[in-house]
């Protein structure tokens, strides 16, 4: 997979996945501007921010 689909997939997903999604509005309202609370979620918990993350580490390769 190219760069380009790479970063094509991670933004479909994040548009159609994360933009409405209620756990991080409600941890964005209970922590502020504390992102650390909310990438952990996002990263270590929510099945779309694994797939996420599994995506970007072939944009390091």
């Amino acid at each position: 997979m190219s760069r380009l689909d790479v970063l094509t997939q991670i933004n479909l997903l994040m548009n159609q996945k994360c933009k409405g999604c209620k756990t991080h509005y409600e941890l964005s309202k209970l922590h502020g501007s504390n992102f650390s609370k909310i990438d952990n979620h996002c990263n270590k918990q929510c099945d779309v921010g694994k797939q996420i993350q599994e995506l970007g580490k072939q944009l390091t390769k």
